[in-house]
């Protein structure tokens, strides 16, 4: 029998002019989430991803948002359908969850989920999942370094919490009473439903333009696109088995522990099947990756060595063959601390795919970045206006450079992808002063293509009793270069306190109680080096 004519086939134009479309829809919806919403973090930051779901709960389009929280998204929606089977959702519903251990990927970052119908027609979904500034725990911000998942704060596993287009007030006024700041972070919960019917409006205006059939046909024919594309392009390498470890820098809590993540990466045919075997079990502190944050770092990964154009959807994932020993670093068994994993364990997971796929593939992959996140926060009382406060921030750093260009200077890379949060809003509603924000000459590796630099950022704070935290990485292990390329230099952590006296912090440390004068000095890696130098060159 012959092949069974698709939307492509039949009707490309449209086909394109939907798919697109979904995407534009998550954009519009991140857009009003950053409008409406109340923290820095997310209005001017843009710490939260969007995504659209097929009636299936299928990933069919999404913002060019940030990689470690969309590839999670899966996961995330197979827990709240378990807890909330499909057929059961009705117009208005809305399930949040936060839980690493049911689809989740750190305390911070919370889900909601909500349907799309239209004339009475289940569409699909749509999902935002923002990072709130603080969701309780030892430590303001919700960052910082603690050895089980109770300490991080209030964890959520699949709840309706939206009931005809509202809050239930019980259960939001509960996760409320668990937080630092409680009317912000409702605002900022109501702003993720504020986007959530954005994408429903526009939603229910392409099915009256195209039709259901035609939206839930291009919600399935653009996944079987995307992944005839994805293999296609494998398909074209040469194959290869390399593979690649490397420690982290410690885990905050014992100052022996380094552990570490093996991988052996299988490129064979359009197959690509990545094996962490012999990665350390999981640590006391808090770089334990849930395997929904492991599995998001090595579909980004996989994306960006296929050229990083393919359409980002649900038909990418089955491509990704993802093996991992239980109860380890990449796959955090109950209840190890996970909050660091998100930003600083994925990020040095994709450096070393990316180290690993260099051995067979050194012209189509980066050199090592500066692995991080680099998370700082803190909170405490103003003085001003006795009102508590609390501040989240990422600072970027050196991107490893490529046989085709420099690496970028003082970005978040690869699973971040969150703006630079300027300087005055913060300055102006928190007692805080930036004594320094600058590039860091010389911090990239060297090579023919240099690698990027990183950045020196120094925090003064004008009250006492300031609660501050450090999450960041490349302390210890510098990035790599690829081709001959030199490494990047070494991440620096120093508490600078008003009496003179200087103090080293490890690449995760906290919560330190500070006072008035004291300083925060922090200062990101650089980038690795792709290819030798001329110099080099010639006296080989």
């Amino acid at each position: 029998m012959p092949a069974q004519e698709t939307i492509i086939d039949r009707d490309p134009v449209t086909f394109e002019v939907v798919r697109s479309a979904l995407c534009a829809i998550c954009a519009e919806m991140k857009s009003v989430i950053m409008r409406t919403s109340f923290s820095p973090l997310l209005s001017l930051s843009a710490d939260l991803s969007c995504a659209l779901l097929d009636r299936y709960g299928n990933v069919v389009g999404q913002g060019k948002d940030i990689p470690v929280h969309l590839g999670a998204v899966p996961f995330t929606v197979r827990a709240a359908f378990e807890a909330f089977p499909i057929a059961n959702w009705r117009p208005g519903d809305g399930v949040i969850i936060n839980d690493p251990y049911q689809g989740g990927t750190h305390l911070p970052d919370i889900s909601l989920i909500m349907p799309i119908f239209h004339e009475e027609v289940l569409c699909g979904f749509s999902l935002s999942r923002v990072h709130w500034p603080d969701v309780g725990g030892i430590a303001a911000g919700s960052s910082s370094v603690s050895d089980e998942i109770f300490k991080e704060g209030i964890r959520i596993p699949p709840l309706r919490i939206v009931e005809n287009g509202e809050p239930r007030p019980d259960i939001l006024n509960l996760i409320l009473a668990n937080v630092r700041v409680p009317a912000d972070r409702e605002g900022d919960f109501r702003a993720q439903i504020a986007g959530a019917r954005r994408s429903e409006q526009r939603v229910q205006e392409l099915a009256s333009r195209y039709g259901i059939g035609v939206l839930a046909e291009v919600m399935a024919d653009s996944q079987k696109y995307s992944e005839r594309i994805l293999r296609h392009r494998l398909s074209r390498l040469p194959d290869a088995v390399v593979e690649h470890e490397e420690t982290l820098d410690g885990d905050g809590i014992d100052h022996a522990a380094r552990p570490t993540i093996r991988v052996r990466v299988e490129k064979i045919a359009d197959r690509f099947r990545v094996d962490f075997a012999g990665s350390s079990p999981c640590v006391r502190g808090p770089v334990n990756a849930p395997f929904a944050v492991t599995a998001s770092a090595v579909y980004y990964t996989l994306l960006a060595f296929a050229g990083g154009d393919i359409p980002p959807n649900g038909g990418i994932y089955g491509v990704a063959e993802i093996a991992v020993p239980q109860g380890s670093i990449v796959s955090a068994a109950y209840p190890a601390a996970v909050v660091a994993a998100n930003t600083e364990t994925s990020n040095r997971i994709v450096d070393i795919l990316l180290a690993a796929l260099a051995k067979a593939y050194p012209g189509d992959v980066p050199a090592g970045s500066y692995g991080s996140a680099c998370v700082y926060t803190f909170g405490g009382v103003h003085p001003a206006t006795g009102r508590r406060f609390v501040h989240y921030e990422t600072i970027g750093g050196g991107a490893g450079a490529s046989s085709r260009s420099a690496g970028a200077s003082g970005i978040r890379v690869h699973m971040g992808n969150t703006m630079n949060l300027p300087i005055e809003a913060t300055e102006a509603s928190m007692p805080v002063r930036f004594v320094a924000y600058q590039l860091i000459a010389g911090s990239g590796g060297r090579g023919r293509q240099q690698g990027g630099l990183g950045v020196r950022k120094c925090i003064e704070f004008l009250a006492n009793g300031v609660e501050a935290s450090v999450l960041g990485e490349r302390t210890l292990t510098a990035a790599h270069g690829v081709a001959g390329g030199e490494p990047g230099s070494l991440a620096l952590f120093v508490l600078s306190m008003r009496s003179g006296k200087r103090i080293s912090l490890d690449a995760k440390s906290g919560p330190h109680k500070l006072s008035a004068g004291d300083r925060l000095e922090i200062v990101t890696a650089g980038g690795g080096g792709w290819g030798r130098r001329m110099e080099q060159q010639q006296e080989h």
